[in-house]
């Protein structure tokens, strides 16, 4: 099999590719190829691999269907030959990778850490020479290996770097993000077809010919492979024979001609997860005998096999997977012993084909699988536990070490994002529940599996199941228990009576921690509890704050409205979880704080916030955060005059939220609203806040009404709507009209001040305006603004200019454009010149090149920042690079000076 025959017809793949290669030496990129088996995928990177020639270092890692799950296995294999280059990282990733790849002991990193120095590992390897990463059949690596490459593919724009990767059609892997560019490999056109054809396969008759492409269908392997078996095919309807079962039988008629001994080697290759040509010539001598000495040369010489040095690979994988389709059990049982038993000094990869040969339960190697998956969560990848559990499970002799297993595996299956193994696990689980421990267990996995539906029944379920928990001495789930019915509270509609159910099993459960109790609190009765929220928030001094109290106090003080509160902790929340570099929960902080700094007039900031929040969303698979972090971002640009893109951005959160959260729908609503009031369309902005007052509403959501009434009350005013306002006002629950809430006292004096009648508004806005307004700077700004235009309408022309003066200053700091031209026009209106200010050349960087320049104001160094932001200190470098020149400066001095200017 001829690679370079593969190629026919491959020009434009081969130009996009050499394209990438080309231009390694300025900059990376990553290209996902898919397409069926047997179409060219390996052959393109055969070719990528040539034609790098020495100009690029290649290396090179291969997805195996028999891979046992070894965590980082082909990441370890594609980084093994530049590992020297270790010493030039930091402490922090030297231990990662010595750990994740067993090579040391101590404690588990976060993937995205070793993921992290891989990439800085690679990026210094690149100084010297780009890097062609190749990583074929992706989707049979381990899970934490592909999300490791995934990670890199998401990041080596501005590294040395090419990373192509091949990937099967139809099936699931990391690899496959909108995020990550993909060609997908079509079959051959007639043309090239029919040219590779008679390449291959000299003159035919008609007959043969035509039945050959037909049965082909443009596929380069079956062109090349199935000549040899023509007549095998004779009278067959091509149509009802799926492909890969006809090439699949064409090379199995080829491994029957072999003798017992060489057919031997071929079984055991095929079971081995690994290429050593040593260890499956030993395992094949045990079971051919010591009298026959296993030779791969026939294999080679058929063109089943390669072997490169002490290497040994097939040449398509259809070729092992007709080898293992042809294994009875029994035999396959056999060879995985027979591998297992030359592996006594690497006991992870030994246990794993004990386990595979085992027959019966077998509680010693239950055990020691069950350490297996412990050992893969310490090298901080839990996802390839998943399996080991599963299989611990099976294996298990007593039923409740079968069911433990069977649960934890379950949990930690939608712990890591593998519901489709959640869901089979869980059911799995439900046979084997035998005590009212077991059945709560299996609530929670029911609870994990669908958490987002349900009304008051579930909450009050939910609230009985941390009982039963408590009873059974569980306090662990007890707990998990009241936070989820908690949740469902927010998200569903706080300040239901239901809540104060939640409430009152926590406060009888003496075991539930302070930060827990703030978050129930905040999710079950936001109105009336700020002040007990931060009392309980200043109980846990920051010293004593790991990251998850942390993340539990700030998001508690979020849905509050204490966002005073809540920015402050969620920055320091950020800074530990980026510390130790659990992207899954820094995407969710990221989010919450771009609202907090969105709803304090830190723009800039929540701007880019929202952004870093809607990258690492979308890369650890979180819809409901990433959708709420779009629309963050969508109402900071639509304050600030950029309508499209506001719209753009809600469409893709409409895109990634399929199920509808009241608290989704409820931000969306408050961004459409911003977009409408900026283009001064007042009517649609009303109707849209007004939707979040109905409870018939999807989207109703108190908290958010109250949240947005000052915008509610401003787009009544301007439309006529005033009454319908008032009336809206009117029928707020008690609890919201007398909250103790400041961002909701705020809210409330507003809309008092905008809505009052005549004769009453001054008293009003006079009320209004005596409050400390300075965590509202926008809504200040717009409440001076609203009183300016009443008093130039009434004549008060002296008055009115004093304060949208200091309105239109205030919208020019925060860039609040829209708003900042109408105060211009209110002032011109009232006699006085007011010039729009100069453009900002700040205003043109990207929101992550601003997140660069508020570290570097910082002190940090490229490393540091490097480090924060999950990217390779050179691409760093690289952004400030192209920062100076737009900015007009030549230093990193000057840079902080600027940033230090705009931290708003």
């Amino acid at each position: 099999m001829d690679a370079q025959r593969f190629l026919v017809g491959r020009a434009p793949e081969q130009t996009a590719i050499g394209a990438l290669l080309d231009g390694a030496a300025e900059g990376g990129a990553a290209l996902v190829i898919r397409g069926t088996p047997g179409v060219g995928k390996s052959a393109l990177l055969d070719w990528a691999a040539v034609t790098a020639g020495d100009k690029l270092r290649v290396l090179r890692t291969v997805g195996s269907v028999t891979e046992f799950g070894l965590p980082y296995a082909a990441l370890h294999q594609v980084t093994r030959p530049v590992l020297g280059h270790r010493n030039r990282l930091t402490a922090q990733y030297r231990r990662a990778l010595d750990v994740a790849f067993g090579r040391a002991s101590g404690a588990a990193p976060d993937l995205s850490t070793v993921a992290m120095a891989a990439l800085e590992l690679l990026a210094e390897v690149a100084v010297e020479r780009p890097v062609l990463l190749l990583a074929d059949d992706a989707q049979w690596m381990d899970p934490a290996s592909q999300q490791a490459l995934a990670f890199l593919a998401r990041r080596v724009a501005s590294d040395r770097i090419v990373l192509l990767a091949t990937h099967r059609e139809n099936e699931a892997g990391a690899l496959l993000d909108a995020a990550v560019p993909a060609m997908s490999l079509a079959p051959l056109d007639s043309e090239s077809a029919a040219a590779l054809l008679d390449r291959v396969a000299g003159t035919l008759d008609a007959s043969a010919r035509s039945l050959l492409l037909d049965a082909a269908r443009g596929n380069p392997l079956a062109l090349l492979e199935l000549p040899r078996a023509i007549g095998m095919y004779s009278g067959v309807d091509t149509d009802r024979l799926p492909l890969t079962a006809r090439l699949e039988s064409s090379f199995l008629a080829r491994v029957d001609e072999f003798d017992a001994v060489t057919t031997t080697i071929l079984e055991v290759a095929a079971l081995s997860d690994s290429d050593d040509v040593a260890e499956i010539v030993a395992a094949a001598e045990m079971l051919c005998g010591r009298d026959d000495t296993p030779s791969l040369d026939p294999a080679v010489s058929a063109g089943l096999i390669v072997v490169d040095g002490a290497a040994v690979r097939f040449r398509h994988p259809l070729i092992r997977s007709a080898i293992l389709q042809r294994l009875r059990p029994d035999r396959r049982r056999a060879c995985h012993a027979a591998l297992a038993h030359v592996l006594p000094d690497q006991p992870e990869r030994s246990v794993w084909h004990r386990a595979a040969a085992a027959l019966r339960p077998d509680a010693a190697l239950a055990a020691e699988l069950e350490r297996h998956a412990e050992r893969a969560i310490k090298r901080g990848a839990p996802t390839n536990a998943v399996r080991a559990l599963e299989r611990a499970a099976q294996l298990s002799v007593d039923g409740r070490d079968k069911a433990g297993r069977t649960y934890h595996a379950a949990a930690l299956a939608y712990a890591v994002g593998q519901p489709e193994h959640g869901e089979r696990l869980r059911r799995r689980y439900g046979d084997l529940v035998d005590s009212e421990h077991d059945g709560l267990r299996y609530e929670w996995l029911n609870e994990l599996a669908d958490g987002d539906r349900g009304g008051d029944q579930r909450i009050t379920a939910l609230v009985d199941l941390a009982g039963r928990a408590s009873t059974v001495g569980d306090d662990t789930l007890a707990t998990d228990f009241l936070r989820a019915s908690a949740l469902r509270c927010w998200n569903l509609a706080p300040g239901r009576p239901v809540g104060k159910q939640v409430i009152g099993a926590a406060d009888r459960l003496a075991f539930v921690d302070v930060s827990t109790r703030v978050q129930l609190l905040a999710y079950c009765s936001p109105f009336d509890s700020d002040a007990r929220i931060r009392a309980l928030t200043a109980q846990v001094p920051a010293g004593a704050r790991d990251t998850t109290t942390s993340y539990r106090l700030a998001h508690a003080a979020a849905c509050a409205g204490a966002f005073d509160v809540s920015q402050g902790l969620l920055t320091d929340a950020a800074e530990r979880l980026r510390s130790e570099g659990h992207l899954h929960t820094l995407g969710r902080t990221l989010s919450l704080l771009a609202w907090s700094a969105m709803r304090r007039g830190n723009w800039s900031y929540a701007v880019a916030a929202a952004e870093e929040s809607t990258r690492l969303c979308a890369e650890t698979r979180q819809p409901f955060w990433e959708a709420s972090s779009l629309v963050a971002h969508a109402v900071v640009v639509a304050f600030r005059g950029d309508f499209a893109s506001a719209e753009d951005l809600v469409a893709r959160a409409d895109r990634e939220n399929p199920r509808r959260f009241a608290t989704i729908g409820a931000v969306t609503l408050i961004a459409r609203a911003a977009v409408a009031s900026g283009q001064g369309n007042y009517e649609r902005a009303f109707a849209c806040l007004a939707q979040l007052h109905d409870p018939a509403d999807s989207a109703y959501h108190p908290a958010h009404a109250l949240w947005s009434l000052a915008s509610m009350a401003e787009a009544a005013a301007a439309c006529g709507e005033v009454a319908a306002a008032r009336s809206l006002i009117a029928r707020l629950p008690p609890e919201v009209r007398e909250t103790t809430s400041p961002t909701g006292r705020m809210n409330l004096g507003f809309a008092a001040a905008v809505l009052a009648a005549d004769d009453e508004s001054e008293p009003r806005f006079a009320e209004a305006l005596a409050t400390d307004m300075t965590i509202w700077p926008y809504e200040r700004y717009r409440l001076l603004f609203a009183y300016g235009k009443l008093l130039r309408r009434r004549r008060r022309v002296r008055e009115s200019r004093d304060h949208l003066r200091r309105a239109r200053e205030g919208f020019d700091s925060l860039g609040a454009r829209p708003l900042a031209e109408r105060v211009r026009a209110e002032l011109r209106a009232a006699g006085e010149r007011s010039d729009s200010p100069v453009a900002d050349v700040w205003d043109t960087l990207s929101p992550q090149e601003i997140q660069i320049a508020s570290m570097v104001a910082q002190g940090l160094t490229n490393r540091d920042i490097a480090k924060r932001l999950f990217i390779s200190h050179r691409t760093v470098g690289s952004h400030l690079y192209r920062m100076f020149p737009k900015l007009g400066i030549t230093s990193r001095s000057e840079l902080q000076r600027m940033a230090a200017e705009h931290d708003r």
